[in-house]
């Protein structure tokens, strides 16, 4: 118990060691290229709280919010669907390596978000698509590497009691899924976040990319760096907290002994 412990504690100043010389750093940059070209972590800090703060601020921090949600939940049940079907029926497993998952993986987002800007107009659909259209690569290539791994000697015994596939399915097929799922999810969400800002500048009269567009358009640098910042601070949250407590509580146990022991 003191060793893991120390290990955690040693971890902790290292972390925070590496925080102070990033900042000092930043700090020293900021000073030599100055304000006007980079601003000093003080006045990001007060750029993220002062936007933060106005009035409608976190109304867009929730619109975007509420489309990385809506645009991952979306992209995982297509996903999840497509990386199931292609495993029991051989037409879906075709299109799906020939077509869907190459046409999806090379376009890149941009392009889907200028597509779907001019097909649906500015409102909050084109970067949910967009969003679903970057996050379901990745349940469809997890679901697909854990419908291979799947035990099938536990799949052949529970057809010995019952011959409903769709139970099997629940009970049994998606359980060992899981692991692969909450994977997909993690890499999901972070690339929405990261496919958010160009979506919102492109098809949105909201949100927080929307915002980066208004204070680019601006000049206004401390406000660019304040939302960026914001960012940031989403992501490491649910990276580090969202999810590692996730992980730690409910995922694991689903993990085989040998990816635990790892």
């Amino acid at each position: 118990m003191q060793g893991i412990n120390r290990k955690v504690s040693t971890k902790i100043w290292q972390t925070l060691l590496a925080l102070v010389v990033f900042v000092l750093i930043w700090w020293f940059l900021s000073a030599l290229m100055g304000a006007k070209f980079l601003p000093s972590p003080l006045q990001t800090v007060e750029a993220f709280f002062r936007r933060l703060s106005a009035p409608y601020g976190m109304n867009h921090v929730w619109d975007s919010f509420y489309r990385v949600i809506v645009g991952t939940s979306l992209g995982a049940i297509i996903g999840i669907v497509f990386g199931v079907a292609s495993h029991y029926i051989k037409v879906v497993g075709v299109a799906v390596r020939s077509v869907i998952f190459p046409l999806l993986q090379s376009v890149p987002t941009i392009c889907w978000a200028l597509i779907f800007v001019l097909w649906l107009g500015f409102n909050g659909a084109p970067p949910i698509l967009s969003i679903i259209v970057a996050s379901a690569p990745f349940f469809i290539i997890n679901t697909w590497e854990g419908m291979k791994e799947l035990d099938t000697n536990l799949v052949e015994m529970a057809s010995s009691y019952t011959r409903r596939s769709l139970k099997i399915l629940r009970k049994i097929v998606m359980p060992m899924l899981y692991p692969y799922i909450f994977a997909a999810s993690k890499s999901g969400f972070m690339i929405a976040w990261k496919v958010i800002i160009p979506a919102e500048i492109f098809g949105a009269h909201s949100g927080m990319g929307y915002m980066v567009h208004l204070a680019y358009g601006a000049f206004n640098i401390d406000d660019v760096f304040g939302w960026a910042l914001a960012f940031a601070a989403i992501l490491i949250f649910f990276d580090y907290g969202v999810f590692n407590f996730i992980d730690r509580k409910f995922v694991r146990k689903w993990k085989p002994l040998e990816l635990k022991r790892s």
